[in-house]
């Protein structure tokens, strides 16, 4: 999947979190606002750092991803993380759970070579539950099951206490992105001088901007501040001031 937005941790304290989120993908030009966004912020970087995937300098050039530390230390405090477990849960009901099966679909367990007893089929025990994706993690075959995006928008109600958005900052404006023309798509007679007209800043739900905004560092692209309260500081124990990583989130499931 492509990376709609750079998440980044500018402060904690308690069960408080303040940060950013920079919109990097005109497919996405809007910060959710919905509780569960957050939620999934949190149980993407438990994710990440529990399987070693957030380290200093990953990800895409312009927008590397950024941790104040090795990913063996990453992987060392989300081993100590109280909410682990919690979390586990919360990433199955976002992603669906893992399910491990042999070749032809009986159920294995977590050790991905023991077969269950009785032998039963994965689609017999879990029937519609089941969604049509799957693959190999080293360990063995595996098939999800279906998201359950009601569980997971009533986990945020319980975990989020508060979500609160600033304005969107760095916004060009309309003179601004005329000024700038696309090599591989250039203006068409007249469109140039119609944005040149207008006033104030441009309007990021059309493809114009983004011609300038990408063009432009990380720093400089538009976000919105983002300041979460989460019920236990137990949640944000795993994140460190300085994070920072590209999420294909939305907080919809």
């Amino acid at each position: 999947m492509t990376d709609l937005f750079s998440v980044s941790v500018d402060f904690i304290q308690g069960a408080t979190l303040r940060g950013r989120v920079h919109l990097i993908n005109p497919d996405a030009p809007f910060v959710p606002e919905e509780a569960t966004f957050p939620l999934a912020l949190l149980t993407e970087a438990w994710f990440a750092l529990s399987s070693g995937f957030l380290s200093d300098g990953d990800g895409m050039p312009g927008r590397e991803d950024r941790y104040p530390g090795s990913a063996l230390r990453g992987r060392a405090i989300e081993a100590g993380v109280r909410r682990a477990d919690e979390y586990r849960e919360i990433f199955d009901l976002i992603m669906g759970e893992k399910v491990r099966t042999t070749h032809d679909g009986y159920l294995l367990a977590d050790d991905g070579r023991t077969v269950l007893a009785p032998r039963r089929l994965a689609k017999a025990e879990y029937g519609d539950r089941l969604d049509t994706g799957g693959g190999h993690d080293g360990i063995s075959r595996y098939v999800r099951t279906r998201s359950r995006p009601d569980e997971f928008g009533r986990r945020a109600a319980e975990v989020v206490t508060s979500y609160t958005l600033g304005p969107l900052r760095n916004v060009p404006l309309w003179s601004e992105v005329a000024a700038v023309e696309d090599p591989d798509e250039p203006w068409e007679e007249g469109e140039r001088e119609a944005i040149a007209d207008l006033t104030g800043t441009a309007d990021l739900s059309d493809w114009q901007p983004w011609v300038l905004i990408s063009l432009r560092p990380l720093d400089q692209h538009p976000y919105r501040e983002i300041t979460v309260t989460v019920r236990d500081p137990d949640y944000l124990e795993h994140l460190v001031t300085g994070m920072r990583w590209s999420t294909t989130h939305t907080g919809y499931v």
